[in-house]
């Protein structure tokens, strides 16, 4: 199988085989991603101005971007008021056809593509997942509460073209967010619900300040 895969991909451009050698680890049942894995580790962050949010956070605290080619991916960080260690913040990634598989939203390729579990959810496995579902679909959760009155959320989504106008040039939006408030569950979910993830028009109360096509062309 790997004779084949580097005939195969030598045979191709640079592009066509980074695709292809990616198709070829999925087929042999692994959730390798060459090509993504190498831009993954070598792509810097540039922070950009939150009104190039891919979705509308209001208070973040700063939205950082970079290019990987086929997708474009955002880290928008939100403030965290509580005591537990660690950021909170939403990672976004505009995908397409040759960046994930787009029929198939697996937990695992998923959060291996966004680093890995934030704390305090790094022993989590997809079995603990709780599902939610809202106007622009469904989604899955994992809570932590910590204490008396901290709610912590590991939420992960993908939206597709029907659920809202998605980044020029991309078929899905992937999302995951972990959020730790001092407040309510809904509190904690609220920056990745349909209000803030909805642009006007698709979602009532949704925010007309975000563009659908704020990620530049590629």
């Amino acid at each position: 199988m790997l004779g084949l895969a580097g005939a195969l991909v030598a045979a191709c451009g640079q592009g066509d085989g980074d695709r292809l050698a990616s198709g070829i680890f999925r087929v042999a049942g692994s959730q390798r991603a060459p090509s993504m894995e190498m831009r993954e580790h070598t792509v810097e962050y540039s922070v950009i101005p939150a009104t190039r949010g891919m979705v509308h956070a209001p208070d973040a605290l700063v939205v950082f971007e970079r290019n990987l080619g086929p997708a474009l991916e955002q880290r928008i960080v939100l403030p965290n008021t509580t005591a537990l260690r660690g950021d909170n913040v939403i990672q976004i990634r505009a995908q397409t056809n040759a960046s994930a598989r787009l029929g198939e939203f697996n937990f695992a390729e998923l959060t291996a593509r966004f680093g890995g579990l934030p704390a305090p959810f790094e022993r989590l496995t997809d079995s603990a997942l709780m599902s939610g579902e809202d106007s622009l679909g469904s989604y899955v959760y994992a809570r932590e509460m910590i204490g008396n009155s901290t709610q912590c959320v590991l939420v992960l989504r993908r939206l597709t073209v029907g659920a809202r106008p998605l980044p020029s040039g991309t078929q899905a939006l992937d999302v995951m967010m972990r959020n730790c408030v001092d407040g309510s569950l809904e509190a904690a979910l609220a920056p990745v619900g349909e209000r803030s993830l909805g642009v006007g028009g698709n979602v009532a109360g949704a925010n007309y300040t975000l563009s659908p096509h704020a990620a530049p062309r590629r």
